[in-house]
């Protein structure tokens, strides 16, 4: 523990870091973008300065990323040997229970299968506070009631587990929080280009409910004749496929030779 780094997120008052230090880490950098909460991290953390560094950032914004691999920060540890998790980096904190916390958690699992933004530095484990609804659809599995296109992608590169859970009466607002440890997988279960793959999710994965039969037609005008292709019963609902058949299906519409070429609008033509 004497030689792990660890990068939070939303530090808000403190106390998270306050048990990060006393657990044995002793380089912190938060990330908070907040000034009242800077403030009083600053003058709280005065004691420990050597040790614990806050940022006006915020780790929401991907140039935060770029900004912490300059030398003073997090540069030297940049590792991107992915055969083992990151042994000096560890990041932590709370997503808030909101879209934009959602939206957060959604992005750092296409991160881990990007190596993008916080995971170019590494294969670097999470321990995350997690509202409940957000636990729910980050670790859906297939035919759960919660499964989504997040649960999908979080399948397809990590595992996760349940650490801890506080009852909603330890935090304010008061919400039911599960400490979640993310580590992400040496490799991806996707063999597809991501844009292909995300193609393919965003348009099926909107209806759980229907059959891969009906939802693939909104692949594009004649996509059904994929179907044939697949390993499995193609008349499965969407919402019971695992990531390795979403996967499938996108490596079969990908060797269409009749698939739209562009999978996404260029603002630019716009």
């Amino acid at each position: 523990m004497k030689d792990m780094t660890s990068l939070e997120l939303y530090p808000g008052l403190g106390v998270w870091t306050s048990a990060v230090y006393n657990g044995g880490i002793h380089r912190i950098y938060g990330l908070e973008p907040v000034k009242p909460y800077l403030e009083h991290l600053n003058d709280w953390t005065k004691p420990a300065a050597d040790s614990i560094t806050m940022l006006k950032n915020d780790g929401y914004n991907w140039q935060t990323y770029i900004d912490l691999k300059d030398e003073k920060y997090l540069g030297s540890l940049v590792d991107t040997d992915w055969s083992r998790p990151h042994p000096r980096l560890l990041f932590t904190g709370m997503i808030p229970k909101s879209s934009i916390g959602e939206q957060l958690l959604a992005q750092f699992a296409t991160c881990i299968i990007n190596k993008m933004a916080l995971h170019s530095f590494g294969r670097v484990q999470m321990a995350l506070w997690l509202p409940d609804p957000l636990l729910k659809k980050f670790m859906s599995e297939p035919g759960s009631s919660a499964r989504c296109k997040m649960g999908v992608v979080t399948e397809a590169c990590a595992d996760v587990s349940v650490i801890h859970t506080l009852d909603e009466s330890c935090v304010f607002p008061h919400n039911v929080y599960h400490l979640v440890h993310v580590t992400p997988f040496t490799e991806s279960k996707l063999k597809s280009d991501w844009d292909v793959f995300e193609y393919v999710l965003r348009h099926i994965a909107v209806m759980p409910k229907q059959s891969l039969v009906k939802m693939v037609r909104t692949l594009g005008p004649g996509a059904d004749i994929i179907l044939g292709r697949l390993s499995f019963d193609p008349n499965i609902l969407v919402g019971d496929m695992t990531a390795t058949q979403l996967d499938e299906v996108a490596i079969k519409f990908d060797q269409w030779p009749l698939r739209p070429r562009f999978l996404f609008e260029d603002p630019n033509t716009l």
